[in-house]
């Protein structure tokens, strides 16, 4: 029964897609397959550290492109069946350039974002305007306590992460037994026009 209410969950999300304040409806970049939602091999992975972001590059389609917001899906774990408290917990987003320079930082609790009684929730943020030619990267920084979707397959060879310290991007795979790792995508998406 619960797979099938987040499946459901999952196609509404999907199908209702983001439309910004006047209306007009979005272009939505992707780096992951672009399989459905409801299709994708998925799992919620974490940051190592809490000064790192996982992050996601896209490159604007035209050089005029306008960044209006992110999606990112994510979860705190929260069930409304359980008898646990919600509890705030802290999360950030940075949209950064080429060079890694920073062009926007917004902070949170995940509280209207990511606790959903399905445990699992597409999240739309908007963000100021911002002018974007050529690559830029979309940080999400979970703090160890949110788990970003993570698709387990189809990598496109664009998700990082980023140590906010040392200002360096990273290539990632979620490491498995035997030193072994897989490639993934971060379910992140960049949406203007």
């Amino acid at each position: 029964m619960r797979r099938i209410i987040l499946v459901i969950a999952l196609l509404c999300s999907a199908i209702l897609g983001y439309s910004g304040a006047s209306g007009e409806t979005l272009n939505t970049l992707k780096q992951d397959s672009g399989t459905n939602l409801s299709m994708m091999n998925l799992t919620f992975t974490v940051s190592p550290t809490f000064g790192s972001a996982q992050t996601v590059k896209f490159t604007a389609p035209t050089s005029r492109w306008m960044l209006k917001g992110v999606r990112i899906m994510a979860t705190d774990g929260w069930n409304a069946k359980s008898n646990t408290t919600l509890k705030p917990l802290p999360f950030a987003i940075e949209i950064r350039d080429a060079d890694l320079r920073l062009l926007y930082h917004y902070a949170d609790t995940q509280l209207p974002y990511f606790s959903a009684n399905s445990e699992i929730r597409m999240a739309s943020v908007e963000v100021p305007d911002i002018p974007i030619k050529g690559d830029f990267f979309v940080c999400f920084y979970g703090y160890r306590n949110l788990g970003l979707a993570t698709e387990l397959q189809n990598a496109t060879g664009n998700s990082y992460l980023f140590d906010k310290l040392a200002g360096r991007l990273y290539s990632y795979e979620l490491p498995l037994s035997n030193n072994q790792t897989l490639p993934i995508n971060f379910l992140i998406r960049a949406l203007g026009e």
